[in-house]
């Protein structure tokens, strides 16, 4: 149930409304951008949402229950804050979506008609259409974790508990040339072993693409430099000087975990389970079932 100013309450009920739809969204990174129907600048809550975007939504659902209620939002990718290749390259993914009712001749009536964050991305050409997900599509997904062989954490959080912030961890470097639109050339102040950089993370500190992450395929090292593969193309003008951050990666298997980073007892899999050639596999007078470790710690 809302509950409206006695303001909007009054405007509401004289039966002549002057009302528009704003959408304020809050990206990941701190950035916050305003957005209306309305053919004139709207101040909300201290943002001016932006005219004339070519944007439109679609009824708003509310229903009762845990069920997820999204609403669609369409348009044309008209205005300079919102480009095609932030939205695709990930700067908008999880941003938080405020829906408000506005009063367009008094602003400051206005009711907040529901909270979510961006979902599911699509376009073609100059358009795009985003879901706006309600807060409630978190109770839909599963929870817990699963018994297998690799580890479920995320590399460098505080379950793995390996510090990514060492100098033996990540290196710091430029792009020195461009091979493709998914592999590029860098130069790091410091050079990492051949292939450790492989399933890490590269930031781009600089440039156009400045603050967007990727992940990494490959990582070769030859005279021109470190050879890294990206697992998707740039979106975003990426250039040679452009300044970037690479950090290792993990494969996610027990020998990594205590040959490389020696962080076993951190591991989050289940190497010990047997597999299928296991239980498929008949007695032998020699070999030793009795439940004790495959692999030694």
């Amino acid at each position: 149930m809302k509950t409206l100013s006695a303001d909007l309450q009054s405007h509401i009920q004289s039966g002549i409304t002057t009302l528009a739809n704003c959408w304020i969204l809050k990206r990941t990174d701190g950035r916050q951008f305003g957005f209306t129907d309305h053919d004139e600048p709207l101040l909300v809550n201290g943002l001016v949402c932006e005219p004339a975007t070519g944007m439109t939504g679609s009824e708003i659902r509310q229903s009762e229950g845990f069920a997820s209620d999204d609403q669609d939002v369409s348009g044309i990718i008209s205005s300079d804050m919102i480009s095609e290749a932030d939205l695709m390259s990930g700067r908008y993914d999880g941003a938080r979506v405020e829906t408000w009712r506005v009063n367009w001749q008094d602003a400051n009536q206005k009711v907040l008609l529901r909270t979510g964050y961006l979902g599911e991305v699509r376009r073609a050409g100059g358009n795009f259409q985003t879901e706006v997900r309600g807060l409630s599509v978190a109770l839909e997904q599963e929870r817990g974790r699963l018994y297998q062989y690799s580890c479920d954490a995320v590399f460098g959080d505080h379950r793995c508990g390996i510090d990514l912030s060492r100098p033996d961890m990540r290196f710091e470097g430029s792009i020195v040339e461009i091979v493709s639109p998914t592999e590029l050339i860098v130069s790091f102040s410091t050079k990492p072993q051949a292939g450790r950089l492989a399933l890490g993370q590269l930031t781009m500190l600089s440039g156009k693409a400045a603050s967007m992450t990727s992940d990494i395929l490959n990582h070769q090292s030859d005279h021109a430099g470190e050879r890294l593969e990206m697992w998707l193309p740039y979106h975003a003008e990426v250039a040679v000087g452009d300044r970037v951050r690479a950090h290792v990666g993990c494969n996610k298997c027990f020998t990594t975990c205590r040959d490389v980073f020696a962080n076993q007892i951190n591991y989050r899999g289940f190497p010990h389970i047997p597999g299928n050639d296991f239980v498929l596999s008949s007695p032998e007078q020699h070999k030793v079932r009795d439940g004790s470790t495959v692999i030694e710690d």
